[in-house]
């Protein structure tokens, strides 16, 4: 009888991780606020008089997003994918699995066991997928502030 093999061990998640990734996105969210409210005036101000127009920071509003995007899909793919084969290896096995109450016991632990790495992935790909937005995003904030 030959044994399964086991899938290759991740890196637990930590309740710190859960906390990096709350506070990123608390960060990205108010990036975007600055951000927005910096740009919106040089929309307006092009708007009004075209040859005026900021059309550096214009063409940069266009620019950025579909790149920085692009970046966490290719940077939270893998994790994304990492879930996938959990779902599926996790699916394989509990169709397969013998039934009775004692099975029934294990059955409940390992979906307990699955839902745990389930959310230990989904921290892992968040992080990454949000990190090049977050990144875009936060520098922007940074260089659009006012000069004090």
């Amino acid at each position: 009888m030959t044994r399964k093999p086991r899938p290759p061990r991740r890196r637990q998640a930590t309740p710190l991780d859960a906390f990096s990734l709350a506070t990123a996105g608390t960060e990205l969210a108010l990036a975007s606020l600055q951000v927005v409210n910096a740009r919106t005036p040089m929309i307006v101000q092009a708007w009004r008089e075209p040859l005026s127009g900021n059309y550096a920071e214009l063409s940069r509003m266009v620019s950025e997003k579909p790149l920085a995007f692009a970046r966490g899909a290719v940077a939270g793919g893998p994790g994304l994918l990492a879930m996938a084969a959990e779902s599926n290896r996790y699916l394989t096995n509990a169709w397969t699995a013998p039934v009775g109450a004692a099975a029934g016991l294990t059955a409940a632990w390992g979906l307990v066991q699955f839902w745990g790495r389930m959310a230990t992935l989904g921290l892992a790909w968040q992080s990454a997928a949000l990190a090049p937005v977050h990144a875009v995003a936060t520098a922007n904030a940074r260089r659009l502030a006012p000069k004090r």
